[in-house]
């Protein structure tokens, strides 16, 4: 078994899962998320890979909640130490001061999670972001609202109330990063190290939430819908390169299955399907499948057999000869002209 801490690079409390970053993974993907939001260009690339440059990492945490597969944490910071103080705290105020590290730590979800899983009400103080270096030259204040808002909206659907507050008048906390990682960071000498992962957790959440069935009409960040159009070729490259196996077979391997609540749309499905057959949605969906990670058929396939080279193939109607060999055919029928056909 590959060994995942040689992969991993540290700079201090932070960590890059380099085996689970898309860009370092699929040479196809063009995943920025992290790269994008970090306000000290921390994220480098050396010879095609991606890094984290100790030397420019400052370990804010702002990059944590926009990266889709969970290859940037905190060590001690997950969801269920947040949960833990926000049920412990009743006037638990959300800041990056003394307790948390930067708000861009955490993603829709997480906001969603601590939600529904809270129980009340939360108030979010945003006002020291207008000074902040992190909001400088990316405005990651403009992330963690949108995140709240969609958050917001989810809870809301489902018939909750409780919902998250933004505060942004001036507020005289004084605190330091120092003071941050002596308070927040130091117990992870006990934790685990492995995150919440959010989505998990919040289908989690979503489970012990729902009573029935409810087709959603919005859209969220964290919702990636497929179809496949019948030009698929059954070639199978979008399953075997979906990293988090949304894109599934059935046990005769004729129709393709996709999980929504698996995706995390980074369209790798999508830039290596050669018949530009897969593709994505932005549709109503139902709640419960998503949270229950149901799975729908997106394509079935008529397998036959080509009588020209007896392989199997998706026969799309006509003779019964594959893509491959009617293409060779075609390109050198001359081939196949008799000799005396040709005189």
């Amino acid at each position: 078994m590959l060994d995942r801490s040689l992969y991993t690079e540290h700079v201090g409390a932070f960590s890059f899962d380099r085996l689970a970053c898309l860009r370092n993974a699929y040479a196809k993907n063009d995943c920025r998320l992290c790269i994008d939001v970090c306000a000290h260009d921390a994220f480098i690339f050396e010879e095609g890979k991606l890094h984290v440059s100790a030397l420019s990492c400052t370990q804010c945490g702002a990059c944590i909640g926009g990266c889709p597969s969970q290859a940037l944490f905190l060590y001690g910071f997950s969801i269920d130490t947040v949960l833990e103080k926000l049920k412990r705290e009743e006037n638990y105020i959300f800041t990056c001061k003394d307790s948390l590290p930067c708000l861009g730590a955490l993603s829709v979800e997480a906001w969603s999670v601590l939600l529904l899983e809270g129980g009340r009400e939360i108030t979010c103080h945003l006002s020291l972001c207008e000074g902040c270096s992190l909001n400088d030259k990316k405005g990651i204040s403009a992330h963690i609202m949108k995140r709240i808002e969609e958050a917001n909206a989810l809870v809301s659907l489902l018939g909750r109330t409780q919902k998250i507050v933004i505060l942004q008048e001036d507020n005289p906390m004084h605190s330091s990063r120092r003071s941050f990682f002596k308070t927040f960071i130091a117990p992870a000498k006990v934790l685990l190290p492995e995150p919440a992962i959010p989505l998990k957790r919040l289908k989690k959440a979503l489970k012990a939430s729902l009573t029935k069935e409810q087709t959603i009409t919005k859209h969220f960040s964290f919702i990636h819908q497929k179809s496949i159009n019948p030009t698929c070729d059954n070639c199978k490259e979008c399953v075997q390169f979906c990293p988090t196996q949304a894109l599934s077979y059935d046990a005769q391997y004729t129709k393709i299955l996709f999980q929504m609540g698996k995706c995390i749309g980074c369209s790798i499905c999508e830039a290596i399907c050669k018949k530009e057959a897969v593709v994505s949605l932005d549709a109503p969906f139902d709640i419960v499948h998503f949270a229950y990670d149901r799975a729908c058929v997106l394509i079935e396939h008529d397998v036959q057999v080509c009588l020209t080279c007896k392989c199997a193939f998706s026969y799309k109607g006509g003779q019964k000869v594959c893509e491959r060999c009617a293409s060779f055919e075609k390109e050198h029928a001359e081939l196949f002209v008799l000799a005396s056909q040709s005189e």
